[in-house]
């Protein structure tokens, strides 16, 4: 054949191959825009310049050389040279910033390879916390749509930082903490249901006085005229409240009712969540909008800077935010020390003896702080100073942290009123986020359901086992902070209807149990309720702890063979009590079942909430006071239970003479002395003030501040001389475990 129609033909061959493939382009990437592998259009958009370089220098070469340091780098990370695979994958997403396995495995070698070969807090922290802000500020930069980098983001905080995996877990806790602590301070408090040490040690008498309820009621009050005040203006009028709480009825959403005449606690705090980030949503994004809405506020903004406080409308990094003289000191932590509760922690510190520069300082920085109340107004509520802060809570969210107030108002209305400071709360948010970028929502989603669904049920199981948060920062060593976390009954609802929307969702075939979690989340759905039916009991929420149970014993009632299972055929009471131990018969489980509802108690104490306490040991006194009418004989005096102040105050000596492990122990301890009623604390003082008072020379605390003596002590040893060790062999013996975290 002729070469030259050869060659004729081989063009023309060539030409339609081409024609062929770029009319399939479109097609194609459709299909990647579905799976979410592109970001936008064009490669090279918002791309910095050092990557910019990197992909155009190197070109059509990009993916052979990405290819090679890829193989290199998984070389290096089997050999355990995670920095060398560090810097190699840095070197990777520069060539490939649209290539989101490589934001990955950078990401996880920092968080969770390269931080484990680090010993002190701080450096765990530093490359934990690096991890998730590769993913957070970098990767889905350039990848907003990619999945699986929102889900490993959000599997850093809920696994890496929140589950007990790590040794070093409360590191990470109390540094995400004091970071949304500093920035937004704890969440509001509609219900009054925590108050300060101090306020609750004024208040404590023999039984310890409970002042909320009329608070609470006047906040149900306040929000039941709104509800009806935005009704009327609608057109239409709301039925007037019932007297007396009703349950809402089983598989009812976490969201608001329309039309709802009753405000449930659930209701109210949810609403102070919302209204408190729907005001930092609906702040100002520049400063010319903050002084057209608030005049007042330019000349604030001037005055600021005579203090370093130097707030402009450019781009703020998390590092010029942190650095020294950056926002985070010198605004942001002025502020707290204006509106934050005394800590007990530096109330009962050691003053150390300081060089006068530091003294010096320390009189100075006073001074600015109460200069900055001056300008803003802080302690006043200066409407103008407010709006200021909230354009800048706005701009350290979104800058700093990449977190939209609007997001977060997304989060709060699906699921509950989280409490920031935890990190759970960003595993919801990230999940949502992805969901949402991938255009889906919490409620329907089909992109890996099974994993979807599991970082839900993390995120809201360990708000609800955790997301009461009592934080007292230490700004020096932040790993040192205390902080405590207990169950909050408000993530039930929320955790109940995950398990009814995503357990069916995730069968195949939910069989019998379609009414519920299915068949694969059974288990974990009734295990979930019986705790929950527990807490809402000893809450003293029985309505709700009824409704619960009902549903439990109608859904999951029966066995394999039909029959009705006899652990639900008893009274709710015999249950909860029952889902305790198996027995509580004799005397022993029976103190053993009150000692454990009174440490729970006394732990709620310490942290404030003086409510929860009365009602626990309301509990724990129906349960001896049950066992002494029920199952105490006169013809039998070893089954006689020793008196319930005696068995208040065994379990009291037991919380403060356990060891402390770190500081943090010692707080807690004083905690709970400040709060404890002082009928108590006389019987134990002269016992454990000498252990008390070494721990407390062992962490630098000043005994008689974290553990004063109580008054009308002098009367109480001559009228109760004071017991030998002879003396106390006798008495019933409380195992009860301390559930202090930091125990």
């Amino acid at each position: 054949m002729n070469a030259r129609l050869v060659q004729l033909f081989a063009v023309v061959a060539c030409g339609l191959l081409a024609f062929v493939s770029s009319s399939l382009t479109p097609s194609i990437n459709a299909g990647r825009q579905k799976l979410n592998m592109i970001g936008t259009e064009s490669v090279l958009e918002n791309t910095p310049p050092e990557y910019t370089f990197a992909v155009q220098a190197f070109g059509a070469f990009r993916s052979l050389i990405t290819d090679i340091a890829f193989m290199r780098a998984e070389q290096f990370k089997e050999e355990g040279r995670y920095y060398d695979a560090v810097q190699l994958g840095t070197w990777i997403c520069k060539l490939q910033p649209r290539f989101p396995s490589v934001w990955e495995f950078v990401s996880w070698n920092m968080a969770w390879n390269i931080s484990v070969t680090t010993y002190t807090p701080e450096e765990r922290w530093n490359w934990v916390y690096n991890g998730a802000r590769l993913l957070r500020d970098e990767g889905l930069r350039y990848n907003p749509r990619a999945l699986n980098m929102y889900k490993q983001l959000a599997w850093i905080f809920i696994n890496k930082m929140g589950a007990t995996v790590d040794d070093h877990h409360w590191t990470y806790k109390c540094n995400w903490a004091w970071r949304m602590h500093l920035l937004l301070g704890p969440p509001p408090d509609p219900l009054g249901e925590k108050l300060s040490p101090e306020d609750a040690a004024a208040l404590a008498t023999d039984v310890v006085a409970d002042p909320l309820l009329q608070k609470a009621e006047r906040t149900r009050e306040q929000f039941d005229a709104e509800k009806r005040k935005a009704a009327a203006a609608e057109g239409h009028a709301l039925p007037p409240p019932p007297t007396q709480k009703t349950p809402s009825p089983a598989g009812e959403t976490p969201a608001a009712v329309p039309g709802a005449s009753e405000s449930t606690g659930f209701d109210l705090v949810r609403k102070a969540a919302i209204d408190r980030i729907q005001a930092i949503a609906d702040a100002p994004r520049t400063l010319d909008e903050l002084f057209t809405r608030a005049p007042e506020t330019e000349a604030m903004v001037a005055k600021l800077r005579t203090l370093g406080v130097n707030i402009v409308d450019d781009a703020l990094t998390e590092e010029a935010y942190w650095a020294q003289g950056g926002l985070a000191w010198t605004f942001f932590e002025r502020r707290l020390k204006l509106v934050a509760q005394p800590s007990v922690r530096n109330s009962i510190s050691r003053e150390k003896k300081k060089d006068q520069a530091a003294t010096t300082e320390e009189v100075a920085e006073t001074r600015r702080v109460e200069q900055f109340d001056q300008i803003l107004g802080v302690k006043a509520g200066n409407p103008g100073g407010l709006l200021l802060t909230q354009y800048m809570q706005r701009k350290a969210l979104t800058e700093v942290y990449r977190l939209t107030p609007e997001r977060m108002l997304y989060v709060l209305r699906q699921f509950g009123p989280v409490d920031w400071r935890h990190v759970a709360s960003q595993g919801l948010y990230w999940v949502s986020e992805a969901l949402i970028r991938g255009g889906e929502t919490i409620h329907n989603f089909s992109n890996d359901k099974t994993n979807t669904a599991r970082l839900v049920f993390f995120s809201l199981r360990e708000l609800f086992n955790y997301n009461k948060v009592t934080f007292e920062p230490d700004t020096e060593k932040i790993h040192l902070s205390y902080l405590n976390q207990s169950p909050d009954v408000h993530f039930i609802e929320p955790m109940h209807q995950a398990y009814i929307r995503y357990g069916p969702l995730l069968d195949v075939d939910p069989g019998d149990d379609a009414r519920g979690a299915g068949e694969t989340f059974r288990i974990g759905h009734v295990n979930f309720l019986t705790e929950a039916i527990r807490l809402l009991y000893l809450a003293d929420e029985e309505a709700e702890a009824q409704r619960y149970f009902e549903y439990l014993r109608d859904t999951y009632g029966r066995d394999p063979l039909g029959q009705p299972e006899p652990r639900y055929a008893k009274s709710l009471s015999q249950f909860v009590m029952e889902s305790f131990f198996e027995t509580i018969d004799g005397p022993r489980e029976t103190v053993t079942a009150i000692a454990m509802l009174l440490s729970l108690g006394y732990d709620s104490l310490a942290d404030g909430d003086v409510t929860r306490y009365n009602k626990l040991v309301d509990k724990s006194l129906e349960l001896w006071r049950e066992y002494m009418k029920e199952k105490y004989k006169q013809t039998s005096d070893k089954l006689r239970l020793p008196p319930f102040q005696d068995i208040q105050t065994d379990v009291l000596r037991f919380k403060l003479s356990v060891p402390t492990m770190n500081p943090n122990g010692v707080v807690f301890k004083a905690r709970l002395w400040r709060a404890a009623p002082p009928n108590l604390k006389r019987w134990v003082y002269d016992d454990l003030i000498e252990g008390l008072a070494a721990e407390c020379d062992e962490w630098e605390f000043e005994a008689a501040r974290a553990f004063p003596e109580p008054e009308g002590m002098k009367e109480f040893r001559a009228a109760n001389p004071r017991r030998t060790k002879e003396d106390t062999q006798g008495d019933v013996e409380t195992p009860v475990q301390p559930s202090n975290p930091k125990e």
